[in-house]
Formats: C-alpha cells, structure tokens, sequence
C-alpha cells in the first residue's frame, strides 16, 4: 500500500461519509460513560448466599438485576451429596424467581443452582450460592459461571467462528464490489488484467464468483447453526417450546434470526442486483452487532452502532486481504512474474484507496469497544476475557505490520523498472498471504469473546448492582477479585469496607459505608488524599498512595477516622490459606485457652467478656456487667447481680464443643497475607479474611512457631469486636455451680 495509493483525499465517498459519521459517534461515545446492566444477573436471595438457618425455609427467593425470560429461567435446590430437593418454581414479579420445597428440608447443607438468559443479548448466565439448615453452608457467598466453554461452549465458539469467517468474507465480498468495481467489472479482474499473457481471466472470475457464493452459503448455514446451539444453551435442551421461548420472544432471538434472514436474501440476490445484496450484508453484520454484547452496555444505540461500523470496517479491510489470496492464489502458483507484478501494479493499489481507511476506522471502534467491554486497563490482562482481548488486539497489529511491510517496503522494490530481486518478491507474497492466517487467528479470539456471558465491565456492573440493588435486604456485597484485598473497620457506628487493588505504589478500589442493617449509608465521607468518584449511595471509588487508606465521615457532630491496610502480599494467598487452616487446627487442639473480647455497636455501647475454655466440652465467662456463665456438654447454668444461678439445657440438644468454638474457616472466603513481622524473638503473621455473604471481615494475628491465634479484629455490620488469646494450654478449671433448686 504506497502512501500516494493510500491518501485520505482518495477515499471512496462510501468510506468517506462512514468516517465523518464515525467521528461524531466517538465523540459523543466518549462523552458519557458506558455502563449499563442488561443481563438478568442475581442480585439477591433470602436467604442469603451463605446463611445458616435454623429452621427449614418455606421457600427461597431469588431476586435478578432484569427482567427474567419466563420460559428459560430456572433454578433448583441441590442437597450435599446431589440429590435435587422436589419443589414448586413460580415468577412472583418480573425480577424475581421464587423456590417452595415440597418437604420439610432436613439438617444439613444446600446449594441453589440458577440458570437466566438476556432478553438484550441471549447471553446464558449460570450462578449458584449455598446456604445451611442447622448447619453451616457449603460456601459463604455466590458463584457466577463466566467460562465461555462451559455447557459444551467450544461448539458455540466453532459455530462462531465460522459465522464470522464466513459472514465478514461474504459481506466484504460484497460491499468492496460495489465500492471498487466499474461498469460491472470485478476489481480483482477488471480490464487492467487482460494483458498478462497466459492468464485464463475468465477462469478467474469463475473461481471468484464461485468462491462469493460458497461464502453466502456457509454464512448462511453457520448463522442458523449459532442460533441453534445458542437457543438451546439458553433452553438448556432442543425443546420446541424451548427453542421458541428464545427465538422468538425476545430481542437477542430475533436478532439471530436478522443474522439468518439478511444473509439469505444477500445471497439470492448478489448475482442480478449486487447494490441491494451489499446492503443485505451490511444489514446482516447490523444484526450481528445487535445480538451481541454490545446490546447490553449504555449507551445501547451508539455502542451497537460502533460495533456496527467495526465489523464493516473489519470485512472491508480483512475481507478484501483473504480475497486477494483465495481468488489468485492458485493461478500465482501456476504462473511467473509477470502476472505477480501486474496484480501488484493494479489489484493492491485499489485494494489500497479503502484498506488504509477502512484500518482506522476498525482501529478507531476498537479503541471505543475497549472503553465499553473492559472496567479499567489492568482488566487486559487480569481477567480471562481480557487476556483473549489482549491477543485480538496483537493478531491486529501484526496484520498492520504485515500490510505496511509488503506494502511500503517491499512492494516498492519489487515494482523497480530495474528488476526486482527474487528473494524480495518471495517475500512480499509470503507476506501477503499470511495475513489471512492472522486474521483466522482474529476471527478464533473474536469467536471466544462473543461466547462469554459477561465482558469486565459488565461484570463488575453485577457486583455493583449487588452491592447497591434496593430490592435485596439486606444486600449481599460483591466478591473479591484474585487481584483485591478486602478489608473494614469501625468508624463510630458505621462500617467502613474497602475493595482495595495495588500497583506499585498506587493503591485503587472501592469504599462502602453501611450501617448496622448492612444497607449503604448516606452519610458523607471522604478518603483523605485521593482521588475519588461516587458510585451511588455510601460508594467512592478512588485512587491514592501509601500503605494504608484513611477514610473520614461525619457521625452526629464527630468526625471519625477508619484506617484500612493497604499493604499485602499479592500472590500468596493460599500461603494465607495454609497458614490459616494451620491455626484453626492448632487452637482447636488446645486443652486451654483465655479469650478477652470486647465489643461495641458504635459510641456509648461497650462490652467486656472473659472467656475460659477447656477441652473437650466446658466453658466459663463473665461479662462487666457482672453475668456469669457455665457450660458442660449438653449443660448450662448462668446468673446475673439479680438472679442466682439457673440451669438450662445447653444448645438444643448439641453439646458444647471447644473445637467448634474456633471457626475462622467459615468466615474465610478469600484470605489474604497482610505481611509477617519478628518480635521479641518470635515470628508473627497478619491474616485478612472476608466472607461478602455474612458479611464479615476478620484480621488474624498467629504467632508462626506455635500456629496460636494471638489476637483477632472482627468487623460486621453494628459489630465491632477485638479478641485477645492467652493461656495457651493451660487447662482451666470449670466446674458445675451448685444451684438451689428449691423454690
């Protein structure tokens, strides 16, 4: 492509007009910021991810961020072990899916498996989340299901693929013979071909017509096969009923079904009226944008309309390169020189007017499609469907390498009146024809990209709406990610939590305020010396240095000051595990043990409590407000300043066990190594842990030569506890009051 061949002045008006267009569309895109939910992902349960319940629930609601497609959403009780609890299913609203065993459920752990589809996109999503009836929950907070492969998912990526390939071929076919030919004339045969001696042109043109209508027949017979295998992902079976709840009742179904319809009518009619066939196929890349995830970001018509103009752009400049290679590749193999140099002289230069623009602008869109799919830069490489974005992106680069090198390099001295070298003209078809093999490798990544249920953003939309939904009450928060640290503190009555990322010296996240209902609070805070953005009520996202994140708010007429840790150990979280599992197990094995806990719910409420523990079933404490208690096995007795001792059963019939009364493990969905220090001699390890479902944050502090818990800081919502161990060992002596059982 030599820069006089590739001058902007000598655009097609076609291409011309798009780039004005597509001006005006960045900028108004980049005006506002793209972030919408469209997907029916899980907001809330009761009860919640994680709760453990004393009594069998009448029934298990779930609540989702839209609309659920009635027919295909589902959901179902599953017992540890497998068995499927019978129940009723019904729809009590719109957003809300509503479980009713059948039976009474037993003692024992439970998992809620869902299943919703987009009414915006089609995207399947797949959650799941664990509760307990008397006992405690198999996880503490919700799963989602993002793996594109997932439910036989490389046959919806093979069938996109092919859609892709054959699709952008077939409509670049299309659009660049109309944009290029002249008076009916193929651009890749025309009249400037007819003096290469020994060329059978006619058979040529046989080989491209043949080669356009193959292409039409394959996009057509992969757009239906992708709508197949994605109704019945989202049907979870080849039910009619299924396959019409998807197809035919929703925007995502009948954008598949466009795919299909626009295709087939391109098809019949690029022989006779190939103006009207290029629109058709322009119209069927429309749909393609339509359906996908583009149709669940904001704002929905200008990113749709991006994406649009990506995948023309995309099968202009792709299209046209792979049809160069298809059409001649067998007569360069058959024929010399001189029918290398004319094609050189007289193809790729009129491929050139459009391919240089059409480049731009799929660069352009792309750059803007990055902004929509992905919440921050180090998504690009952090999340699986940023890392699949990331070689996209390289595979295009390469390509535009590739066109630059044979185009500005080689090409030049290849055409040179002098002769041109051998090695150099091997090269530069060599060149050429990789270039479609880059561009399979583009079709494979983009074929992935589109099988995932949710891109970053759209993904930490989820969590957000979790976090800030007002249907769920009390709302579960979002999970960590592998990268995050998550901690809290107390800040007068209010809880203060951060989500908290750290690259270098720089420390990123979120912070919430919620109050004791665990629900957001309105009070006003700021994190001292950041950069900070609401993100709805009791949320700031924000960007600072330093080792620890300070946050002010006002409660009553004080200000208070919450401190997080900002300082860890990035990837040495199951080393946190390890140590953790290490010494639950070390305090559980204790034959005594001495606990101070004191507690407040926020200014004026304070309580002291002496605990003392003796293996394997007795405990003893006292509280500042002079109450006393005593528990054996299935036994206990208490009193108070103004009742003597009274006895009790203990536990409704569980007796008392000092090795359950250490359980860090259950609040310990994610762990994280704050850092590990020596002191007098011996060596000690702080430990953060957060359980979203509860919620509960916790920090450990074990001493790593013996593994005892030293001291713990446990945050939850109106409960701000710090317990201090001693006495590790030492067997305490608890016996039975003497109780006067005359009355």
């Amino acid at each position: 492509m030599r820069g006089d061949d590739l001058a902007m002045s000598r655009r097609p008006p076609l291409l011309r007009h798009a780039s004005s267009a597509l001006v005006a569309g960045v900028l108004v895109l980049l005006s506002g910021a793209p972030s919408a939910f469209a997907h029916a992902a899980f907001l809330g349960s009761d009860p919640q991810p994680g709760a453990r319940l004393q009594t069998s629930p009448k029934s298990i609601t779930l609540q989702f961020t839209e609309p659920l497609n009635r027919t295909l959403a589902k959901a179902k009780i599953v017992r540890a072990g497998g068995a499927t609890v019978p129940m009723q299913t019904t729809t009590t609203s719109q957003k809300r899916l509503v479980l009713r065993p059948t039976a009474e459920l037993q003692r024992g752990a439970y998992r809620v498996q869902w299943h919703s589809v987009s009414t915006q996109d089609g995207h399947a999503l797949e959650g799941s989340f664990s509760f307990g009836v008397r006992a405690a929950a198999t996880g503490g907070g919700h799963s989602l299901q993002q793996s594109p492969l997932a439910r036989g998912g490389w046959l919806r990526v093979g069938a996109r693929l092919l859609l892709y390939i054959a699709l952008l071929l077939f409509a670049g076919a299309l659009v660049l013979a109309v944009i290029l030919g002249r008076r009916g004339e193929s651009w890749l045969t025309g009249p400037q071909m007819d003096g290469v001696d020994g060329v059978g042109l006619e058979a040529v043109r046989r080989r491209e017509r043949s080669i356009t209508g193959d292409l039409g027949v394959c996009a057509v017979g992969a757009a239906l096969l992708a709508a197949l295998l994605e109704a019945a992902d989202a049907a979870q079976g080849y039910s009619p009923a299924g396959l019409s709840g998807f197809l035919l009742t929703n925007a995502a179904g009948a954008g598949r079904l466009a795919i299909i319809a626009y295709a087939a009518i391109a098809l019949a009619l690029w022989r006779r009226h190939p103006r009207i066939a290029a629109v058709m196929g322009v119209f069927a890349l429309g749909a393609v944008a339509a359906s996908g995830h583009a149709s669940s970001a904001s704002p929905r018509l200008l990113t749709i309309a991006n994406d649009w103009v990506h995948l023309l752009a995309g099968a202009v400049w792709l299209g046209g390169i792979a049809l160069i290679v298809l059409v001649w590749g067998p007569a360069l193999r058959r024929h010399g020189r001189p029918l290398r140099l004319a094609i050189a002289r007289n193809v790729l230069p009129a491929f050139g007017r459009v391919a240089l623009p059409a480049f731009v602008i799929v660069s352009a869109t792309g750059v803007i499609s990055l902004a929509v799919q992905l919440a921050r830069v180090a998504d690009l490489w952090q999340t699986a469907y940023g890392r699949v974005l990331l070689v996209k992106i390289a595979l295009v680069v390469l390509i535009a390498l590739a066109s630059w090198w044979h185009a500005r390099r080689l090409r030049p001295r290849m055409l040179q009146t002098s002769g041109a070298v051998a090695t150099v003209e091997r090269r530069h078809w060599r060149v050429l024809r990789a270039e479609p093999l880059l561009g399979l490798g583009v079709a494979v990544a983009v074929a992935l990209l589109a099988t995932f249920p949710l891109p970053p953003r759209q993904l930490g939309e989820a969590g957000e709406a979790i976090a800030s939904g007002p249907a769920c009450d009390p709302c579960p928060l979002p999970q960590l990610k592998a990268d995050e640290l998550g901690v809290a503190d107390g800040a007068g009555q209010y809880l203060v939590a951060g989500w908290l990322r750290r690259d270098g010296d720089r420390v990123t996240g979120t912070i919430r305020v919620l109050n004791y209902k665990n629900k957001p609070s309105g009070v006003a805070f700021t994190v001292r010396n950041a950069r900070q953005k609401s993100c709805g009520t009791g949320c700031q996202r924000f960007s600072s240095t330093g080792g620890s994140v300070r946050v002010a708010l006002r409660d009553g007429a004080r200000q208070r000051i919450a401190e997080l840790p900002a300082v860890w150990r990035n990837n040495a979280s199951k080393r946190a595990r390890t140590i953790l599992e290490r010494a639950q197990a070390r305090m559980r094995e204790l034959r005594g043990v001495r606990q101070i806990e004191q507690t407040t719910s926020g200014p004026g409420s304070y309580a002291r409590t002496d605990y003392r523990l003796r293996a394997p079933d007795r405990l003893a404490y006292s509280t500042d407000r002079a109450t006393e208690s005593v528990v054996i096995a299935n036994t206990s007795w208490f009193r108070t300043p103004d009742i003597d001792w009274q006895r009790q059963d203990y536990g409704a019939g569980i007796p008392f066990s000092t090795r359950r009364w250490f359980r860090w493990s259950n609040y310990a969905r994610d762990v994280r190594l704050l850092g590990q220090w020596r002191r007098n001699g011996r060596r000690y390890a702080e430990l953060a842990l957060m359980d979203p479902g509860t919620p509960a944050w916790t920090r450990l502090t074990v001493a790593l030569d013996s593994m005892h818990v030293v001291a713990e800081r446990q945050i939850s919502p109106g409960h701000f506890t710090t317990n201090t161990y001693s006495a590790f060992d030492k067997p305490n002596r608890i016996r039975a009051p003497e109780v006067n059982d005359e009355r």
